[in-house]
């Protein structure tokens, strides 16, 4: 047998012997480690009925874990849930390099995903933007949240698809999370999946069990580590972060110039993610002048200007910008036109 032939059967044995080490692990994270409880596992929850009154297969998987927090500390975190948001709170790298999802995760709690309308039921469970979507159908403040799709009742949102996998004319899933505060001052986080699909057989059983209960069940084991560590102020910030802070901070050159106002302190070390709304209470332009919000001598109109011969000089006269509308956005979309003096007063 020749060299080459070795070399290959070497790597063929390595290829497999990784792939049935990594299929071992998986295994054992997803079946055997952050399961719920028999119990748990088996309760009729809130949301159960989003699958059982169209489908008579219904299927659950739920993890569980104890959280060293308040339910409502944990509850913030989870309001935060999404790709347009703080991420999936699980492993960013497994879910953009295996699952294709663009999920960045942001360990901050920031103001703008807390107020009351960050998130309402028929927002869209944001995945990725390309359209497929599961919808949150029940938002119960400090107690649980719930998403679900069904391609019986596909999302109201343009540009949404509800999912399903290879073999299945219909398929159906909630993702709830409920928070049960236990009586030492922690919480109990259930993360909890109930699936249905049609047909039901052995294909689409396989099916589904390799993507929610397999791979998900890492997913979800994962994310309850996670936001365990997040509320627990135990998150150490991503490698990735630590790099380009390093890099584009000056730090690994030694450089004398700081990188922010906050160098040096927990506010800089220890916070993960900039607040994005926090400079509004002070913008840093505010050291030498204040922000501008309206310039009436924009566009300019002199005989000097590069627009001179071509700027509509009545355009912004009589003008603001409009209250945004979905009616007028689905006009558009349909139409392919905008309306005339659109935002002038009429």
């Amino acid at each position: 047998m020749c060299a080459s032939s070795h070399k290959w059967k070497a790597l063929s044995i390595g290829a497999s012997g990784a792939a049935a080490g990594i299929a071992s692990f998986m295994t054992v994270f997803s079946q055997l480690t952050g399961k719920a409880t028999k119990a748990e596992n088996t309760w009729t929850y809130p949301g159960d009925d989003l699958i059982d009154r169209n489908y008579t297969n219904g299927r659950s998987s739920t993890y569980a874990i104890d959280i060293d927090a308040p339910a409502y500390a944990v509850y913030r975190i989870l309001k935060q849930i999404g790709a347009d948001k703080g991420g999936s709170y699980s492993s960013e790298f497994l879910e953009r390099a295996f699952a294709r999802l663009p999920f960045f995760n942001s360990y901050e709690i920031q103001e703008e995903w807390q107020q009351p309308d960050s998130l309402m039921p028929g927002d869209v469970a944001t995945f990725d933007f390309h359209g497929m979507t599961m919808e949150w159908t029940d938002v119960v403040p400090g107690k649980y949240l719930i998403e679900w799709v069904d391609t019986k009742h596909p999302p109201a949102a343009p540009g949404s698809y509800a999912f399903r996998y290879p073999g299945m004319k219909h398929y159906a899933a909630a993702w709830c999370f409920y928070l049960v505060p236990l009586k030492n001052g922690k919480t109990r986080l259930l993360n909890h999946w109930r699936v249905a699909y049609e047909p039901d057989n052995l294909w689409t059983w396989f099916i589904n069990w390799m993507q929610i209960d397999f791979v998900g069940g890492c997913m979800a084991h994962l994310q309850n580590l996670y936001i365990k560590r997040t509320v627990e102020f135990r998150k150490k910030q991503q490698f990735t972060g630590r790099l380009m802070r390093g890099m584009l901070g000056g730090r690994f050159f030694h450089s004398d110039t700081p990188a922010g106002r906050w160098d040096n302190t927990p506010f800089f070390e220890e916070t993960y993610t900039q607040w994005f709304r926090y400079g509004r209470q002070r913008p840093a332009v505010t050291d030498f002048r204040e922000p501008v919000t309206d310039n009436p001598n924009w566009p300019p109109t002199d005989a000097d200007s590069p627009w001179a011969t071509t700027v509509d000089s009545n355009y912004y006269v009589g003008w603001k910008e409009p209250v945004f509308s979905w009616e007028e956005q689905m006009r558009q979309k349909k139409e392919k036109t905008y309306l005339p003096n659109w935002g002038k007063e009429q």
